[in-house]
């Protein structure tokens, strides 16, 4: 079993006064769920902040002269102590947070993910689970791409279309999940298959969908970013600025690699100017892909028993099934 799925969550009254063998087993990042800044005398200001990872959630409270705005709900932080940790009413003393700015590779983010940006547990460790996975430099990008804390909680909560397949809230996280486990499935019996880059770009192939919608007057609709460039331009946009902003070093073959498993597009007319696939990796993520998308459909619309079930647009036809729903 992966070591940091086997330790149990340590909650802030779980850490005895003065206690240094807990903070030595304490995660060395943490995602701020909330923080309060209050007036405690006229010289500083007492600052709490409710920190969570995977491994440990706590309350920590520290006194500075100065607001650090860079310290902000969903953000990335480390601690640093005050001696030895103390306890007061619920809250840990430390000496202050530091914002962390430039993008980890060693850091999991699904491992950051606090329970109100998404309740289902287990989705987020078969996605943690194929991340550590990944070469650091591979990390590296993706951590690049999502360090951003509210551009990662969409990515988290974004639907995978409007009326289509894994539709809904967190749909987009289920649909790559989903096809990451499909091209794994199907690339370990390929000699030529690089797996990095097949797992890296099937996390990536619809994560621009983070921004492709927003929330209209009454209804999910596509935001002005779906309209006029789409999911699959907008994470080409992301890489590019990733690498510029956090140097993400990617030898060029592994790069051109990546960027034609997403950009390429078959049957596209050649006067567009994209690429028919011509790699292995391209070829299994656009079948896991497609077949992703089927099998939400079919399961959706089918019947409670043998069959023809409910008509959808996007299927063409009434889908039928010999297997009822167990």
């Amino acid at each position: 079993m992966n070591e940091r799925h086997s330790v149990t969550t340590l909650a802030v009254h779980a850490l005895p006064v003065g206690d240094d063998h807990v903070v030595k087993h304490l995660p060395l990042t943490f995602r701020v769920q909330s923080i309060a800044r209050l007036y405690f005398d006229g010289h500083d200001k007492m600052n709490r902040a409710v920190l969570f990872h995977e491994r440990a959630s706590l309350t920590v409270e520290w006194l500075s002269r100065s607001v650090d705005v860079r310290i902000v709900t969903g953000g990335l932080v480390s601690i640093r102590w005050l001696g030895r940790p103390t306890c007061v009413k619920g809250a840990v003393r430390i000496a202050r947070l530091v914002p962390l700015d430039r993008p980890e590779p060693s850091l999991n983010l699904f491992d950051t993910v606090p329970s109100n940006w998404l309740a289902d547990r287990a989705l987020l460790r078969r996605a943690g689970a194929h991340w550590d996975g990944l070469q650091p430099s591979f990390r590296h990008l993706f951590n690049a791409i999502f360090w951003q804390g509210d551009r990662f909680r969409r990515y988290l909560n974004a639907p995978s279309s409007l009326s289509g397949h894994h539709a809904g809230r967190s749909g987009n996280l289920r649909h790559t999940v989903d096809v990451v486990e499909r091209v794994v499935a199907l690339g370990i019996h390929e000699k030529r298959v690089d797996l990095g880059i097949l797992i890296l770009a099937a996390f990536l192939h619809d994560a621009g969908k983070a921004d492709e919608y927003r929330m209209g007057y009454r209804n999910l609709e596509l935001s002005a970013r779906g309209k006029l460039i789409g999911h699959r331009l907008t994470v080409i946009e992301w890489i590019a600025a990733a690498q510029a902003q956090h140097r993400v070093l990617i030898d060029e073959q592994h790069y051109l690699a990546l960027m034609h498993v997403l950009g390429c597009a078959k049957g596209a007319p050649a006067w567009l100017g994209l690429r028919e696939p011509q790699s292995l990796e391209a070829i299994l993520l656009s079948a896991a892909d497609r077949l992703s998308g089927q099998s939400d459909l079919i399961n959706r619309c089918a019947p409670g028993q043998p069959g023809f079930g409910r008509y959808h647009r996007h299927l063409g036809a009434r889908p039928f099934v010999v297997t009822a729903q167990p």
